[in-house]
C-alpha cells in the first residue's frame, strides 16, 4: 500500500507581507486616535487643577476676607501659591514653612535659598503641574539649590502701557497686593485668576534666541516699570534665559505671574526688566492655552483670540464688556 502524505499550505511571502502592510495601516490610522486620547485625557486633568486652585483662592478669601498675600519684599518672597497650601490639601507642607522668616537671604543681586525652606521649595505638586508639559519643573539658580517651579501662574495684569509693575497693576496679584472679590469690578466670571505658562530651557544664560516659549529676553536701561511692553519689545536682548516658573514659593515675577501682554503661545519670548516681566499664556496644548478665571471656572484661550479683547480679561477693573472670546 502507498502511503499518501498530506502536507498544509503555508501563507506565501506575499500574503504575509501583505498581512504586514495592512497591520501598519491599521496602527498608524489608530495612533493619532490614542494620542489625542491621551492628550484630552491631559488637558482635562489639567483643567481640573486649575479649577482646584481657583477653589482653593475662594476658601481662602472666605477665611481672610481677600485674595492670597503676595510678598512685598524681594527677600521675604513668599508667593500667592505657598498661602493657598492648606486649601488644597497641603497643610502639612504649608506648616514647614516659617513665614516670620525669609524665603532667601543675602543681598538682593545675589539672593541665596534660605535652608530652613529646602524641604518645601524643591517638592514639586502635582495640583501645580500640567500633565502635558514635557519640561524641566526643576530650577538649580547660582548657588546650587534647587527649586521646584509650577505651570499655573497669577494674574499680573494686562501688561498694557506700564499694567505689569510690581507695585500695583490692573490685574489681581503685584508685590504686596490683597485683592479683594469687590475690587472686581468687571465681575468675576470676566476676570482671569491664573493662566498656564511653560517651564524655561534651564539652559542657564545665552546670548541669543534658541526657543521663544522657553526662553525670556532681559533687557536693560532706565528704572524698573518705566518703559512699556512696547519699548521693551524694541529693546535690545542684554541675555536670554530659562529660569521662568522655576520657583512656585517665590512672588518673583517670572515665578509667580502671567499676562496678557501676548496671547497664548506667542512667537515673541516673554520680557524681563528689573525683575519685572511682562509675558503671556504659555502650554502645549495644541491651538492655546487655559485660564481659570475669579468664579472658579476654567476655559480654553486660542492662540487666535482678539488681543485687546484678552488683555481685557487680565483687567479686574478697565469696565470694559469681554462678551464672547
Amino acid at each position: 500500500m502507498k502511503k499518501h502524505r498530506h502536507s498544509q499550505r503555508g501563507f506565501t511571502l506575499i500574503e504575509l507581507l501583505v498581512v504586514i502592510a495592512i497591520i501598519a495601516i491599521l496602527v498608524a490610522l489608530l495612533l493619532p486616535a490614542v494620542q489625542q486620547a491621551r492628550e484630552a485625557a491631559r488637558r482635562t486633568q489639567c483643567k481640573n487643577n486649575l479649577k482646584q486652585l481657583a477653589l482653593a483662592a475662594h476658601n481662602y478669601h472666605d477665611t481672610h476676607k481677600s485674595f492670597p498675600l503676595n510678598a512685598s519684599s524681594s527677600l521675604y518672597g513668599y508667593s500667592a501659591h505657598a498661602q493657598l497650601l492648606p486649601f488644597h490639601e497641603q497643610r502639612n507642607l504649608h506648616s514647614l514653612i516659617n513665614f516670620n522668616l525669609p524665603a532667601q537671604t543675602g543681598r538682593p543681586w545675589r539672593p541665596q535659598m534660605n535652608p530652613a525652606i529646602r524641604p518645601v521649595a524643591s517638592k514639586t505638586l502635582n495640583v501645580m503641574l500640567c500633565p502635558s508639559e514635557s519640561g524641566d519643573p526643576y530650577y538649580i539658580d547660582g548657588n546650587g539649590d534647587t527649586w521646584a517651579g509650577g505651570n499655573y501662574l497669577l494674574n499680573g495684569g494686562s501688561a498694557n502701557e506700564t499694567q505689569y509693575c510690581s507695585r500695583k497693576n490692573d490685574g489681581l496679584f503685584w508685590r504686596g497686593s490683597r485683592t479683594k472679590f469687590r475690587d472686581i469690578t468687571d465681575g468675576s466670571s470676566n476676570t482671569v485668576f491664573m493662566a498656564e505658562s511653560l517651564f524655561g530651557d534651564r539652559n542657564g544664560r545665552t546670548a541669543t534666541l534658541v526657543d521663544p516659549q522657553r526662553q525670556m529676553k532681559h533687557v536693560s536701561g532706565g528704572p524698573p516699570c518705566r518703559p512699556t511692553g512696547d519699548d521693551m519689545l524694541g529693546m535690545p536682548a542684554s541675555r536670554f534665559t530659562g529660569r521662568r516658573a522655576g520657583a512656585w514659593i517665590l512672588s518673583t515675577g517670572y515665578h509667580s505671574l502671567v499676562h496678557a501682554y501676548f496671547t497664548p503661545n506667542a512667537n515673541l519670548p516673554d520680557m524681563a526688566h528689573h525683575g519685572e516681566v511682562v509675558s503671556g499664556p504659555r502650554s502645549q496644548h495644541v491651538g492655546g492655552a487655559q485660564v481659570s478665571l475669579c468664579d472658579g471656572s476654567v476655559r480654553f484661550v486660542s492662540n487666535s483670540v482678539d488681543l485687546t479683547t484678552f488683555r481685557n480679561t487680565f483687567s479686574r477693573n478697565d469696565g470694559q464688556a469681554v462678551g464672547e472670546w
